[in-house]
């Protein structure tokens, strides 16, 4: 993968949401090989529920496209001076869904974990209850989902699935794909938009940052990889 190729992997995916893009908050800089989005702030929001994550990235315009249901992309890619890849994200934020759980259902579940010696369950479970009464908020069932690329990683793989800010849960891949593939990977969770044809997916397939991993838990077929 080269910036040249990041950057058509990012307009065939501005190509494929415009009907449903709300703002486009893209940025790429040519002298700096660098795809971003406007005023980024880098990392990641921790520990915090996810619905407060959401507005929080939300009204700070962390976003490349605000798509038209209220959730949201992230894609940035940054190549070194020799035109190879250093660091990269892709996330997807979905619009916050309320669950039919209520506050009895998890003070039950919290109830359980004590029942279980599972005392960091109960913890969790009932500061969350004081948060959710405090702010007047139901819960919810989503949380944002992201891959990520470390070139000088060493406590982790370089490249991994993971989901919220759960850094205990990686999922290691020996590939980092190009935006358009990742899109697809969430479109079950897009609304009114086509699904992305693996026809369509030839300029993605042949143009991946491929890894030297060939045991880790997701892995690609790569036809030309560089």
């Amino acid at each position: 993968m080269r910036f040249a190729h990041a950057k058509q992997g990012l307009n065939n995916v501005v190509q494929h949401l415009s009907n449903i893009t709300q703002v486009n908050n893209t940025l790429v800089h040519g002298e700096k090989r660098l795809i971003t989005w406007q005023e980024r702030v880098p990392g990641i929001v921790k520990r915090v529920f996810y619905p407060l994550e959401y507005q929080h990235l939300l009204d700070s315009h962390q976003y490349s496209l605000l798509l038209a249901d209220g959730s949201f992309f992230q894609f940035f890619y940054q190549f070194d001076d020799e035109d190879r890849l250093v660091k990269a994200r892709l996330a997807f934020y979905p619009k916050p869904v309320g669950t039919r759980e209520s506050m009895e259902d998890i003070y039950c579940a919290a109830e359980d974990a004590v029942d279980r010696d599972n005392f960091d369950i109960y913890e969790y479970l009932y500061n969350w209850i004081e948060l959710m009464e405090l702010k007047g908020q139901n819960p919810t069932n989503t949380s944002h989902l992201r891959f990520d690329y470390d070139r000088d990683a060493t406590a982790h793989t370089p490249s991994h699935l993971q989901f919220s800010g759960v850094h205990n849960l990686r999922l290691p891949a020996g590939f980092f794909p190009q935006p358009l593939a990742f899109v697809q990977l969430c479109e079950s969770l897009l609304y009114g938009v086509n699904p992305v044809a693996d026809a369509d997916l030839g300029f993605e397939k042949n143009h991946p940052l491929t890894l030297n991993y060939p045991k880790q838990i997701i892995s690609l077929s790569c036809l030309n990889p560089e």
